[in-house]
């Protein structure tokens, strides 16, 4: 029974668990370089680029309108009195414009920042390395 305990209590072999380790980081490494992904021609490379240009500057777009609807909204619905005061401006114009565009570039930004983080990159390489690995 004693035997057995001992045995039980055994340290890991530090040689064997350096070398699972080291295979990780060779696995690690390989995959930062992005060995996986398929090779692009310069011309391909362009094309995506623009295209992904595109999808940031339409969720940009989208996200401007949206912003500018809200800072108009808050003026003609006169939510705490803004529309009164900004009729009694000496410079109206002026003071439409500064509620709006600071309205519009934060709804803007934070549309481009979401646009950022569901770029169609990863699932467009994702399904060529899935289809790789199912043939060998």
């Amino acid at each position: 029974m004693f035997q057995r305990d001992l045995h039980m209590a055994r340290l890991p072999d530090p040689i064997r668990w350096l070398r699972r380790w080291a295979d990780g980081e060779r696995a690690r490494s390989g995959s930062i370089h992005n060995s996986r992904k398929p090779k692009m021609t310069p011309e391909e490379a362009r094309k995506d680029h623009w295209q992904m240009l595109r999808f940031l500057a339409l969720h940009a777009l989208v996200g401007v309108t949206i912003g500018a609807a809200v800072g108009i909204g808050l003026v003609l619905l006169d939510i705490g009195g803004l529309g009164k005061l900004l009729s009694r401006a000496s410079n109206p114009v002026l003071s439409l414009l500064l509620v709006i565009v600071p309205f519009a570039s934060l709804f803007g930004g934070a549309a481009a920042a979401s646009a950022i983080f569901t770029l169609p990159y990863d699932t467009k390489y994702r399904d060529e390395d899935d289809h790789r690995e199912g043939e060998s």
